[in-house]
Order: C-alpha cells, then structure tokens, then sequence
C-alpha cells in the first residue's frame, strides 16, 4: 500500500466512523449529514490525487526565469568602502556619473546647509543661494544645471572634487 493511499484511509476512516456514529446518534438531517460526508470524502479523494501527481511528476529543477531572479536577488559583494566614496572616484572618470549619481547627494547637503544656517531654498532662491554657495559648488548644484553634452567626457580632478567639498563645508 502506498504513502498516498495510507494517508487517505488516516483521514477517510474516522471521517466515515463519525458520520456513522452521527447518522445513529440523531434522528433527523440526514440529507445534510450525507452532503456533509459526500464533501469530506470527496476532498480527501482530491488530496489524494493531487499527492499522487505530485509523486509521480518529474523533479522539480526549476526554470531559467526562478534562476535568473536568484541570481539578481543576491547582494552585490561588499567591497569595505562606502558608496559616496566610490561614487566620487567614478566621477572624476565620467562628467554624467558626477551630473547623475554625486550632484543630487551635493545639492541635498547644499539645499540643507543653505536653509539651516540662512534660511535660503535652493530651488526657489538661485539668486540669493548663489552668493552663499562657491562658484565651483555653484556649478554643480544649481538648479539649471544641464546635463554634460559629451556623457563619455573625464568629470572634475580630484583636486578640484576636494575643492568642491571645502566650499560645500563653508556654507
């Protein structure tokens, strides 16, 4: 006798034996006593068959898509330094790096720093900002700032990043 099989008299018997001792204990609602039995045998049957497919199914190895979503569900590898840091030496490689991934972090510390300690906005105020803000700051986070026309062109010297920082610090 099978697994599936097994399981299926477990639960199938006493279900039988309580709808027997019901059926002798009350004297009326036997319809509904029989629908009620008819429904747990027929969903023991269904359990059963479905255990049944599922032994008799190949294994499962899983598909080309479940592999690809766990290939991209696993974290980068760490690799110790901070992501400003390393997003500040690839901006010194490529203008639209620094324009698209350090130029919003630069204008949230400049927008912050200007509404603290003067009380300016940023975007509402360029005129007044812009005497506050350096001029080589200023290039990088004013709000019109376009994008580079050439994305492939070398962004700022490290020299110059530094310099960047201090006039940041020196709002």
């Amino acid at each position: 006798m099978s697994t599936v099989t097994w399981r299926a008299l477990k639960v199938g018997v006493p279900v039988s034996a309580a709808a027997g001792i019901a059926l002798l204990a009350t004297s009326g609602g036997r319809a509904i006593l029989l629908d009620v039995y008819l429904l747990c045998i027929g969903a023991v049957l269904l359990l059963a068959l479905v255990r049944a497919t599922r032994v008799g199914a190949p294994p499962d190895r899983g598909s080309q898509l479940d592999a690809a979503l766990a290939s991209m569900r696993r974290a980068p590898a760490d690799s110790g330094e901070p992501e400003l840091v390393r997003d500040l030496e690839l901006s010194s490689y490529s203008a639209f790096h620094l324009h698209a991934r350090v130029r919003p972090t630069l204008r949230d510390i400049a927008a912050h720093r200007l509404r603290a300690r003067y009380g300016v906005e940023l975007d509402s105020e360029p005129g007044r900002a812009r005497e506050l803000v350096g001029t080589t700051a200023w290039e990088v986070v004013r709000p019109d700032r376009p994008p580079p026309q050439d994305r492939l062109a070398t962004g700022p010297t490290v020299g110059e990043l530094r310099r960047l920082a201090d006039e940041l610090e020196a709002i």
